[in-house]
């Protein structure tokens, strides 16, 4: 049978199909090929680039370089702790998206004196004994209530207002971090250093005269405040309207107080021995209409040298000072540190307060002022300290108490620290009264001059134990100074304090 020679349209389909399964072939081989090719971190310098296979793993981010150091003035940028309960520089308890954050905590102060004389009496007291709640409430809503348990004395007519327990209950809206904070309620009063630094870690078991007796002798008062640090930690202000008349009160005569604190830390953004040197100043302006009786004075121990109120005339009659009109005040303050373990602080006030002379239990009516008097007075102290162990890391700034974070700014909690502390400190007051007659032992000349030497022992910010002691030295012409100063030109006290907080 012959054979049919190939046509035309025959030998193209022959070609197009021997080249479809090169090709086939080919991509094959590639592929294969493909496969055997090192990532692009392995393959050789001089190998044509390679665009990597959808399925390898990407290469993992390099780390974020390390923040700066930050202030102890400011918290501190680090992320906080991520447990749903821990401790930081408290106690706390949170939700994991940190919409509710709470730090439970509470103090215990056991406080003990010595006297030489027989009044008062020595012995060991319940100073402070508080259950305290802190915390966020979202990212703005600051909060700090407290109760105190301590009993109320039987006559707190006879014991200095600064020595009654009153305890911080107050809001706080904080939109701004710690450069904007709006608070309202009862808290310390932002006048003098002292006054705004926490009973929990002053130098001394009981704050000087300065803020003690002549410029806060109630420590705190109900209102609200605005405070705040501006210019990283530089600057730090306070300012606010209140009732004046003291915790827990309302306002005895309509007429508001204003008072404003104002600190720079020039070396606050910079490590170095100047990091809390602070100078500022504060402001107090008011006026009172037969508002709330001037507070008594007296010594860290308790031993009274200005009486506001008195026994007089035949039949006899009580009689007491209110505060009645215009009262200005102003005070100053320095701290120098040299490094963490030394540094000296100094702060002084004036205070021009006018006074009441009233019937202290009228049987009828309203009260009605039988003399007026005017109170001028000024009080300074210096004091430096000395850490033999740990430093002033272990304990917060003075003067700022900020909102509690979760952040840590520094981790010293429970390390041992050793403390020697010495303060000296003036008080001068005159009083003037258009009624002598009416018989004020306060009228005149006040003057105390007192010296303190302290040792405490810290166990981190929780635990304290201290000893204190006191020498005050009487002069003036005012009817009680004469009569402390016919029982001795000095009085000698010994103060020891045990406390915890939380």
């Amino acid at each position: 049978m012959p054979v049919r020679p190939f046509s035309v349209g025959s030998l193209l389909f022959v070609l197009a199909t021997l080249m479809a399964m090169l090709a086939a072939g080919g991509v094959a081989a590639a592929a294969k090929d493909a496969a055997k090719i090192e990532p692009p971190e392995a393959a050789d310098e001089t190998a044509p680039e390679v665009t990597p296979r959808v399925d390898l793993e990407p290469k993992p981010p390099a780390p974020p370089p390390a923040p700066p150091p930050a202030s102890d003035l400011e918290a501190s940028p680090l992320p906080g702790p991520t447990e749903t309960v821990g401790m930081a520089d408290r106690l706390y308890v949170r939700t994991p998206g940190d919409e509710v954050v709470l730090f439970p905590g509470g103090r215990v102060q056991v406080d003990g004196a010595g006297f030489p004389r027989q009044s008062p009496k020595s012995g060991v007291y319940l100073r402070r004994a508080r259950v305290e709640l802190s915390g966020w409430l979202g990212r703005i809503f600051y909060f700090d209530v407290a109760a105190d348990f301590v009993p109320s004395p039987e006559d707190a007519n006879a014991v200095a207002p600064s020595a009654l327990s009153a305890t911080d209950d107050y809001v706080s809206l904080v939109p701004f971090g710690n450069r904007l904070i709006l608070q309202a309620g009862q808290f310390d009063a932002p006048f003098t250093l002292e006054n705004r630094t926490s009973d929990n870690y002053t130098t001394f078991i009981e704050r000087s005269m300065v803020a003690r007796s002549l410029g806060v002798p109630r420590n705190k008062e109900v209102g609200v405040m605005a405070h705040g640090l501006l210019g990283d930690g530089v600057f730090y202000y306070s300012a606010g309207v209140f009732n004046g008349n003291g915790p827990g009160f309302r306002n005895f005569d309509n007429q508001p107080d204003a008072i404003g604190r104002l600190v720079v830390y020039p070396f606050a953004v910079r490590e170095g021995m100047f990091r809390r040197l602070e100078v500022g100043g504060s402001g107090w302006f008011g006026r009172h209409v037969l508002g709330p009786a001037f507070p008594l004075q007296a010594t860290p121990g308790g031993y009274p040298f200005l009486m506001p109120r008195w026994v007089t005339g035949q039949p006899a009659s009580t009689l007491e000072l209110l505060e009645n009109g215009y009262v200005t005040a102003f005070g100053g303050e320095l701290t120098l540190p040299f490094g963490n373990r030394f540094g000296i602080r100094g702060e002084g006030v004036y205070k021009q307060q006018k006074l009441g002379e009233v019937d202290a239990a009228p049987s009828v009516g309203p009260i009605t002022p039988l003399g007026n008097a005017t109170l001028k007075g000024f009080a300074a102290y210096a004091d430096a300290w000395f850490w033999l162990a740990g430093d002033d890391r272990m304990l917060p700034v003075p003067g700022l108490q900020l909102p509690q974070r979760l952040d840590r700014r520094y981790r010293r909690s429970f390390e041992d620290g050793l403390q020697l502390a010495v303060r000296g400190e003036i008080l001068k007051e005159d009083l003037i009264s258009d009624q002598p007659t009416l018989g004020n032992p306060t009228r005149a000349t006040t003057r105390v001059i007192s010296g303190t030497a302290g040792v405490n022992y810290w166990r981190g910010a929780f635990a304290r134990i201290s000893l204190n002691y006191v020498i005050n030295m009487w002069s003036g012409t005012s009817e009680t100074i004469k009569a402390l100063r016919a029982q001795g030109m000095l009085e000698h006290e010994v103060l020891v304090r045990f406390a915890t907080a939380l």
